[in-house]
């Protein structure tokens, strides 16, 4: 393959984007989906965002410096359509400034109408799977289309509709619904599947009904979808695309749904739950399942009553201990990084190192600390930072993978702990002498009542049992006739066997019992099994785990839900029970969006493919050369339209050595040579203009996909400031190419 390409003509459509959510100021006004998602789950709230409400000129004038000819932003339904049926004209008259200063800029507009979210009175009346909601899209873009459909030429109906289906189904490997609205709990893999089926059948028929309104108000109009490309080699997302192609009955595609929702081979530990202030972090995440969370611990440091220190700032240099396995032990250098670390085996060993001054101070979780507090009253005293608590991290019960029959029942029994009022209970009489904090919030799990009304705590384990297939964790439980969990036995309040009656007790006690009742009906039927903090993961694991990876292809690769089949669908290869015939060839362009991908040497990267799908983009795997080969595919099954990269784009550095200059440049090139080989792409449109809130995730380098960065969390005034990839990108804009 040459280096050198001929440049790119002058009206290739080299552009920026932002989306409503992501970059607009938080209106409480105004809330969507997203909104409620956010709050409740204890994620990343948008706030201010970037301001792109009211700095919209700023960030247009940015993309225009750089020699952008296009401009990509979205509306925010819930804005324009604060209730139903009723249009704000004020919000309009906002999103015509928008397109006009654009166009004032010289640039083309291209209009996203839904972006990931929508106003949460369209999810009370069902959402995207209802049967009303293609009339309600359809009502929504009428109102739009009559106000700014002329303004515009390029339109997309809905951004990645290929990553809207994991609002509604849960693969074997994620413990949550990645993204709103959930189903309700207990959901079963055939209630999955079949709002899947009417999600993607009212998605073709809203965007066909879109395409037709939009076109009466200007006949110009450009209408489109951007579907997120997975990144397989060709050849295997060929193979991968026969499974929805070669689909013959709905049933079929429910059956295919268990290869994606259940774990072929279960595990089989030597407890069936964990409840030991075990904290819910992205690494244990991809080891086991965790339930909701159940209380919301924080690292505190504890010291003796008469130690000089009173805020954590105050250690220097001195010695402090860490349990080995905590989160402590993988914080302590963060939080501290000057103190002297001292790793202990067990918190015994770390409150003789106290004692005997051989340390400072013990960091660790408050609900280990308030325990020895409530033993050895008047002795220690908690240290944080200006009183608050050094982090804030959520704790859940834990299960094996796979087996979601279980995982629902764990998962009712916690909400049904907390919102009883036995969690009060519970904390109240091993805590007396401390204030009963906030219950914790749900943690990374939806379902349709928590964004509505709010979810009632009558499911049963009755809902679950029928899943409980012959050699699945929750049948073997029920067979045997008692539960086995694994908890603490000394850490007074939470878990704690007294050395005498070697009767156990603690909130976290009570949890596993609700559990247990949840199952049989009976709290006593309930064995415990004491464990150290080393011990928690590997009693519940066994070695069929070394087959997960195996095990995580085989579900990617055998169905439907990885295909592409947004583009499939508009080129008429689907049933008609996915894409009905009239909305076949609905696009008057192709776009799509492609960040990661893997080459045909580098299968066992489907684990980080799919982890980069569902927001983990720390370790991305980068291959420029498929995006290639992606605009040769589509140019061939849609010889006659232009093709557009709605989005393409890189945080600061990805598959741990491409920074975002190299990763722009590596993609920019292949769009030349697909240029010269004749495929007609006319269009890229790099994400994002600034940096952004991105779907709840913390705020750093593997979330910020920026060409310009905002401080979001420290900078008030949220200065702009750009990166060596807005230089990179301006240079290639004026050169026409690398």
């Amino acid at each position: 393959m040459s280096d050198r390409f001929t440049p790119l003509p002058p009206s290739f459509l080299f552009g920026v984007a932002t989306a409503d959510h992501q970059c607009e100021a938080y209106d409480s006004r105004y809330p969507d989906i997203r909104d409620v998602w956010e709050h409740r789950r204890a994620l990343t709230v948008r706030g201010q965002a970037t301001d792109f409400w009211n700095r919209y000129a700023e960030d247009i004038a940015l993309a225009k410096s750089l020699g952008c000819r296009a401009f990509r932003f979205s509306i925010a339904w819930s804005r324009v359509e604060p209730e139903p049926g009723q249009f704000s004209e004020e919000a309009f008259a906002h999103y015509r400034q928008v397109i006009e200063t654009i166009k004032l800029h010289g640039m083309e507009p291209i209009v996203t109408l839904h972006h990931f979210t929508h106003p949460i009175h369209v999810e009370a009346r069902g959402g995207l799977i209802a049967p009303e909601f293609p009339a309600i899209f359809a009502n929504y873009v009428t109102e739009v289309a009559k106000r700014l459909g002329h303004l515009a030429r390029y339109w997309i109906s809905f951004n990645e509709p290929s990553q809207l289906i994991y609002g509604y189904i849960k693969p074997w490997w994620e413990r949550a619904y990645f993204m709103p609205p959930g189903l309700d709990r207990g959901a079963t893999i055939a209630d999955q599947m079949t709002a899947i089926q009417k999600l993607m059948r009212n998605l073709f028929v809203s965007h066909t009904r879109a395409r037709h309104i939009l076109k009466q108000f200007n006949s110009d109009a450009q209408v489109g979808a951007n579907p997120m490309l997975l990144g397989l080699p060709l050849w295997l997302q060929r193979l991968v695309d026969r499974n929805v192609t070669n689909l013959r009955r709905p049933e079929d595609m429910i059956s295919q749904g268990k290869r994606f929702t259940e774990r072929t081979l279960l595990e089989k530990g030597k407890v069936d739950v964990v409840i030991a202030t075990l904290t819910v972090t992205p690494e244990r995440q991809k080891q086991v399942a965790f339930s909701e969370a159940y209380y919301q611990a924080g690292q505190f440091l504890l010291v003796k009553s008469t130690s000089s220190i009173q805020q954590a700032e105050n250690l220097g240099q001195k010695a402090v201990a860490v349990v080995k396995s905590t989160t402590a032990e993988s914080t302590v250098n963060y939080l501290l990084p000057t103190a002297n670390l001292k790793v202990v085996e067990n918190y015994a060993d770390a409150l003789q190192a106290l004692d005997y001054e051989q340390v400072s101070a013990i960091l660790a979780d408050d609900t280990i600390l308030l325990g020895i507090i409530e033993q050895h009253p008047g002795q220690y005293r908690l240290v944080g930072k200006n009183g608050e608590r050094l982090t804030e991290e959520n704790y859940g019960a834990a299960v094996v993978k796979g087996d979601r029959a279980l995982l629902n029942a764990v998962d009712i029994a916690v909400r049904q702990f907390k919102e009883s009022g036995a969690w009060e209970a519970s904390y109240s009489r091993y805590f007396p002498n401390q204030p009963v904090p906030n219950l914790p919030k749900i943690g990374r799990r939806s379902t349709l009542a928590d964004i509505s009304a709010g979810a009632s705590s009558s499911t049963t384990i009755a809902q679950a049992l029928p899943l409980a297939k012959p050699g699945t964790p929750l049948r073997r439980i029920k067979d045997r006739g008692y539960l086995i969990v694994a908890v603490k036995d000394n850490v007074p309040g939470f878990g704690y066997c007294d050395p005498n009656t070697g009767e156990f007790s603690g909130l976290e006690i009570d949890l596993a019992r609700a559990v247990a009742k949840q199952i049989f009906g009976d709290p006593s039927k309930v064995k415990f099994v004491a464990v150290s903090s080393q011990e928690r993961l590997l009693v519940l694991r066994s070695l069929t785990r070394i087959f997960d990876p195996i095990f995580k292809i085989f579900s990617v690769l055998s169905t439907s839900l990885t295909s592409n089949w947004w583009h499939l669908g508009m080129a008429g290869q689907l049933p008609t029970f996915l894409c009905p015939e009239e909305c076949v060839g609905q696009q008057d362009f192709v776009g799509f969006d492609y960040y990661w991908g893997i080459s045909n040497l580098r299968l066992n990267r489907i684990q980080q493919l799919m982890d980069a799908a569902f927001g983990r983009f720390g370790n991305a795997p980068v291959s420029a050369g498929l995006l290639y080969d992606m605009l040769k595919f589509h140019a061939k099954l849609f010889p006659d339209q232009e093709i557009l990269i709605i989005e393409n784009g890189c945080v600061d550095v990805a598959d741990k050595v491409v920074n975002r200059e190299d990763y722009i440049r590596q993609h920019l090139q292949q769009v030349q040579r697909a240029r010269q080989d004749g495929v007609n792409v006319v269009g890229y449109v790099s994400w994002c203009i600034t940096s952004n809130r991105e779907w709840g995730l913390k705020f750093g380098p593997d979330s910020d996909f920026g060409l310009y960065h905002i401080d979001l969390d420290t900078d008030q005034e949220l200065k702009r400031r750009p990166t060596p990839a807005a230089t990179l990108y301006r240079d290639i804009i004026k050169q026409g190419g690398v």
